[in-house]
């Protein structure tokens, strides 16, 4: 089963060079998803009244074609995987004005918030028969792996404007987390973030404050954000192009 809705990039998603933040896409994205899921009836909010589980996304990542623009209608096409994993995979299609724009992908899974336990979706009666079917890609979104001597960068506090109704910092913000580490505001004009990929490791709260290490690597810009025991709670990495 694929869902499709169409966003238009206005004012509020754009950035100092006028092209959709990365935020913004990802805020995008993750609306489809719930959109998406509103139509078998396990939304987060409905999984939560029926069964006690919530959705977390564990991984997300998008690699764009061509920048977003003001007013540009933006096509999402979506679909998941199935869930005979704990971890279930979803797909994206990326379009402007029938024109492919990118795709994206991200890995969600079910929390017991009783015990805090993961649980294959297939589990529960709303997803038979629900996935992608012939649209099924067999793409990964493995894990990053970030060396260990990633050069200080400094602290980013956690507030009120970073978090969500869940109560902890909202997945799109990560996006500017690593967009702000990587000074994109000096980035040579007519670029713009083409692949982004974020590993979400533990719940960030407001009040806590991110230790954060990173700089060049692997192609890109890399990133990793600790808590005050050292444990990583999050990790990215971002390629700009032409």
């Amino acid at each position: 089963m694929q869902f499709e809705t169409t966003y238009t990039i206005d004012s509020r998603d754009l950035d100092c060079f006028n092209v959709c933040r990365s935020s913004s896409l990802l805020g995008y994205l993750q609306d489809a998803a719930g959109l998406a899921a509103a139509r078998f009836g396990a939304t987060n909010g409905e999984m939560v009244q029926k069964y006690g589980h919530c959705w977390m996304v564990v991984r997300t990542g998008f690699w764009l074609d061509r920048p977003l623009l003001w007013r540009d209608a933006l096509t999402i096409r979506t679909w998941h995987r199935g869930g005979d994993k704990p971890l279930m995979y979803r797909d994206f299609e990326l379009s402007v004005n029938g024109e492919t724009a990118g795709q994206a992908l991200s890995i969600w899974t079910l929390v017991d918030l009783a015990d805090h336990t993961l649980t294959r979706a297939d589990r529960f009666p709303e997803f038979a028969g629900t996935d992608g079917g012939a649209l099924i890609r067999d793409t990964r979104l493995p894990k990053l792996k970030l060396s260990g001597d990633l050069p200080l960068l400094g602290e980013r506090a956690l507030h009120y404007s970073d978090t969500d109704g869940n109560g902890h910092v909202n997945n799109a913000r990560y996006a500017d987390f690593l967009c702000d580490a990587a000074e994109l505001q000096a980035a040579p004009p007519g670029s713009f973030v083409r692949e982004m990929r974020l590993d979400y490791l533990q719940e960030c709260k407001a009040g806590e404050t991110l230790t954060l290490l990173g700089g060049p690597g692997d192609g890109g810009f890399l990133l990793q954000g600790r808590d005050s025991r050292g444990e990583p709670r999050f990790q990215g990495k971002l390629v700009v192009g032409p």
